[in-house]
């Protein structure tokens, strides 16, 4: 899509608001920092790119990686206590199930942590898929034709995602694409 718009590099660099935009993001984000990695401007169409590939994938299917199963992991406090009451033993063969016991948190502090953990992983009724866009901002048959191509590269690799998971134990779904989120929602 992006190298529909900005066919060459020079493009890019006339562009003031993009500019604008990198400019805000280096300032105001990451406060100036050069060590960053985040550019102060953009004079390529590819480090434009990639650019917007990371920002959309931190968006959407890192933050699926990382966010969606943590009620399916934590649910079960054992494996993600909130807290623990006294310190956890510090030798090999030291912890009994009393020692165990004793250091995990209370019922109220486990009911609290498993209802944000639920409020952080549920889908909820405004769920968007990842590469569906509900909103029509491309009307250039160019753009559409791109965004079918991508939304045909989706569906293939939710094929293949849903028919590994059937082969699986315990499935992993979710970066298919069609659990996936289009951007953090909440």
């Amino acid at each position: 899509i992006l190298k529909n718009y900005y066919k060459s590099d020079c493009d890019v660099k006339r562009d003031p608001e993009l500019q604008k935009w990198i400019g805000d993001i280096f300032e105001h984000g990451f406060l100036c920092r050069a060590k960053s990695g985040i550019p102060q401007r953009f004079t390529t169409v590819k480090e434009l790119v990639k650019f917007a590939t990371m920002v959309i994938f931190t968006g959407s299917v890192q933050h699926a990686a990382v966010n969606s199963g943590q009620f399916d992991f934590g649910g079960w406090m054992p494996n993600l206590p909130s807290s623990l009451r006294c310190s956890p033993p510090t030798k090999k063969n030291e912890a009994t199930e009393a020692t165990i016991l004793s250091a995990l948190p209370d019922i109220s502090t486990t009911l609290k942590a498993l209802d944000m953990l639920y409020l952080l992983t549920r889908r909820f009724s405004d769920f968007v898929p990842f590469g569906t866009y509900p909103e029509d901002h491309f009307t250039e048959e160019e753009p559409r034709r791109l965004i079918q191509i991508f939304q045909e590269r989706l569906k293939k690799l939710s094929e293949v995602i849903k028919k590994r998971n059937k082969k699986l134990d315990v499935p992993y779904k979710y970066m298919d694409p069609a659990e996936v989120e289009n951007s953090v929602a909440i």
